[in-house]
């Protein structure tokens, strides 16, 4: 006996009941995306890889002539920042006033994917000197990629102070 709430459905022997779950089709699209979403994602990491080369770069670079400038003043010597092009290295070298003791401080080199360069300087080794009383030869120190984009370092002169500024 049926209850007049009840129903009950006799299903046909035609009828197929749906498997859950997706086609292959639906799969095959699906991996599709995200092959391409990581080859993007591959190529946008590596780009910013370089960029950040670039700025970890300037920022050992500021750092070290932000030290050249305060151990000049403390200690009453000359410090010589100087840019090797054909070894592609930088050093700093601490001078008495005199002249006669020249002690090599940091001796670094320069990421193949980077160049550095002094502007306005001609010179094989170009050079930013710090002198005792706090002011420098000074100078833009250029740090560029090889894509253009890069990062100028700017020397005061007179007080020795060091920024930073991005191309832009």
């Amino acid at each position: 006996m049926q209850s007049a709430g009840s129903k009950i459905r006799i299903r046909k022997k035609d009828e197929k009941k749906a498997a859950p779950g997706f086609t292959l089709i639906e799969i095959i699209i699906v991996l599709f995306i995200m092959g391409l979403a990581a080859g993007l994602i591959g190529v946008w990491v590596s780009r910013g890889s370089g960029q950040l080369e670039a700025r970890k770069f300037t920022k050992d670079i500021s750092a070290t002539l932000r030290y050249a400038r305060t151990r000049a003043v403390s200690e009453k010597k000359i410090y010589c920042f100087v840019i090797d092009k054909e070894e592609q290295k930088y050093r700093l070298y601490a001078e008495d006033t005199d002249y006669r003791n020249i002690d090599l401080v940091i001796d670094k080199p320069i990421p193949e994917a980077l160049r550095m360069s002094l502007q306005d300087s001609d010179e094989e080794s170009p050079h930013i000197e710090f002198f005792p009383r706090g002011h420098s030869t000074g100078g833009v120190i250029e740090i560029m990629r090889d894509e253009g984009t890069g990062y100028f370092i700017i020397i005061n002169r007179i007080t020795g102070k060091v920024d930073v500024e991005k191309e832009e």
